[in-house]
């Protein structure tokens, strides 16, 4: 048995998780946590699940609105829905709006709810029995000309030159991912490159474990093509907070969690090597994590993807030792976390240039930009970051998070003061 649960009141999603439990001990139960006025992703089936259990109560009022909507999506499992009143005008409109059954918040049997969801798990196994046999579920499960089994294909995703990225919902997960196709790209020895592309970022993400880092749920090969499905982000990256604009604090502090991030991974012996805005991650709390890990070398992992003096990464953001395929380590990551605050601070990137190559000259030889009167204030902190020999920049990358706070702290004091 696998259930849904949307709750507010946090002691009766405790008493529903005790009766479920008392029948079915190994019960996975999963609690998604939504702020006031949140929505599920409109994309979303709970296709995972044998049943959602659905409270009335909400802060706002609006638990009837929550089952209108997710009734009203076509294949969503079953909404078991908990009302103060079964007799009265709400619990009404929710069987009008579908519910699967309507019981009472309090009072109500343990053997009642448990043949509700009994009735309701059948119901569920059988409507997705039949839905697999249509040509609608086939269709869904095709990521370009790939079929991969146990996901349905939501939407295309812009993507780099050699993956695809597709938002897809994971019945195995319960949830929304995002899974990242590449066709199979084999090496003069028949090592196949993008299959082991896909293992070293699947395998840095399960290293590290952190809620910086955004996590990897499963490896696999479908139809002569890699696909590895990570974690969905529906706020989108750093790409988007940039051209809606970010004030000084704000920079500064998404600063600080990149720093974070980082830290965790160079404690992890992992360098990133392609940290630029589209691979860090907003969450909904405001919160980072880094993603894309297919250029990062991790020291425990012996695969290493890149030739030796190899150019590898995004030139606007490279260090200038990357840039010239030199050894790197942790402070190279720290320079491209510079190029990001200059451009998080100013709206544009330090150093440009239609030919990549000229880039990669100018971190180089060109001294870093001077920043705008308005942000002049943070110029030490971007010369620190954007300094052309690891030498002159932070020590590491927990140094620069905490230099990064301090500047952030100072950054809301002169907002509050002005």
């Amino acid at each position: 048995m696998r259930l849904l649960l949307i709750v507010q009141d946090q002691r009766f999603g405790v008493l529903l998780r005790h009766h479920v439990t008392c029948r079915w001990p190994t019960v996975q139960l999963t609690v998604q946590n939504v702020r006031d006025g949140e929505r599920l992703p409109p994309e979303f089936l709970a296709q995972g699940y044998d049943a959602t259990l659905l409270d009335e109560q909400w802060k706002d009022g609006q638990g009837l609105s929550w089952l209108e909507d997710l009734a009203s999506r076509q294949g969503f499992a079953p909404v078991v829905f908990f009302a103060t009143n079964i007799a009265g005008e709400l619990a009404r409109r929710a069987r009008i709006f579908g519910a699967f059954a309507v019981l009472p918040r309090r009072g109500f049997t343990n053997a009642a709810l448990l043949a509700v969801l009994e009735g309701a798990s059948d119901m569920q196994r059988r409507a997705l029995g039949d839905w697999r046999l249509t040509p609608e579920a086939e269709r869904s499960r095709r990521f370009g000309m790939v079929r991969i089994p146990g996901y349905r294909c939501v939407r295309r995703l812009p993507g780099g030159s050699m993956s695809q990225l597709y938002v897809a919902e994971s019945e195995k997960a319960g949830s929304l991912l995002v899974v990242k196709v590449s066709p199979s790209m084999h090496d003069a020895s028949g090592v196949d490159q993008s299959f082991e592309r896909f293992l070293q970022e699947y395998e840095i993400a399960h290293r590290l474990r952190h809620p910086s880092i955004a996590g990897c749920y499963e490896l696999g090969v479908a139809d002569d093509h890699a696909y590895l499905a990570m974690e969905y982000f529906p706020e989108g990256d750093l790409r988007h907070r940039i051209r809606v604009g970010v004030s000084p604090s704000e920079a500064l502090d998404l600063s600080a969690q990149i720093a974070d991030a980082l830290a965790v991974m160079h404690e992890g012996d992992t360098l990133h090597r392609d940290l630029k805005p589209g691979n860090v991650l907003m969450r909904a709390n405001g919160r980072i994590a880094l993603s894309d890990f297919g250029l990062a070398k991790h020291a425990a992992i012996a695969l290493e993807i890149t030739d030796p003096g190899t150019i590898f990464g995004t030139p606007h953001y490279m260090s200038p030792e990357q840039g010239h395929g030199e050894p790197l380590d942790g402070r190279s990551d720290l320079y491209s976390l510079g190029v990001m605050l200059y451009e998080m601070l100013v709206g544009e990137k330090p150093f440009t240039d239609s030919n990549p190559m000229a880039i990669i000259y100018k971190h180089r030889h060109q001294p870093a930009p001077r920043l705008p009167p308005s942000v002049a204030a943070w110029q030490e902190m971007v010369d620190r970051l954007l300094a052309k020999s690891p030498e002159d920049r932070f020590e590491s990358a927990a140094h620069a998070a905490a230099a990064l706070r301090r500047a952030a702290e100072r950054a809301r004091a002169l907002r509050l003061e002005g």
